[in-house]
């Protein structure tokens, strides 16, 4: 089992039980953020409690030269490499509910589908400015899960009153 200490960014981690491998972006109090190697999956928020007992750690992160950061005195937090910007359709739409305690919501696009976005998927200044009703556009990206809104920004005010 992971220990709490061993648990930062730049991690790599792979799952137990189906061999998937991802990266730590980040960890709260009681979640960890995890971006997937597999190009084709969407990064995946996994309780403490559970991802300590089915990841196992993998390898740290790589710095220049390929060399590892494992241990050492100076242990500082490392950045995860920036996520690929998601490649999926451009959409609009607004948001139809915020689930702010959870840090989730889901946006209704003009061509009427519904779609999940978290936090993770923006800035989290943006993600704070957000309302229900607020246009957006967001990029989708499909996952295990489903569809899920990547980029989630605000529309401009001239481009979001000429719809």
């Amino acid at each position: 089992m992971l220990s709490l200490d061993e648990i930062e960014s730049g991690l790599f981690v792979t799952h137990k039980a189906t061999g998937l491998r991802y990266s730590v972006v980040d960890h709260e109090n009681d979640e960890v953020l995890l971006s997937p190697e597999q190009p084709d999956l969407q990064d995946l928020t996994v309780k403490m409690d559970l991802f300590r007992a089915e990841f196992i750690s993998t390898e740290r992160f790589r710095g220049v030269g390929g060399r590892r950061g494992r241990g050492g005195k100076g242990r500082g937090r490392r950045r995860a490499a920036a996520p690929a910007a998601p490649s999926g359709p451009k959409c609009r739409g607004k948001i139809k509910k915020m689930v702010r305690d959870r840090g989730f919501g889901f946006i209704r696009g003009d061509d009427g589908k519904e779609v999940f976005f978290h936090r993770s998927g923006l800035n989290a200044a943006d993600y704070d400015v957000l309302s229900e009703g607020d246009t957006v556009e967001y990029v989708v990206q499909e996952g295990p899960r489903g569809a899920r809104a990547e980029n989630v920004r605000q529309a401009a005010a001239s481009e979001a009153s000429a719809s």
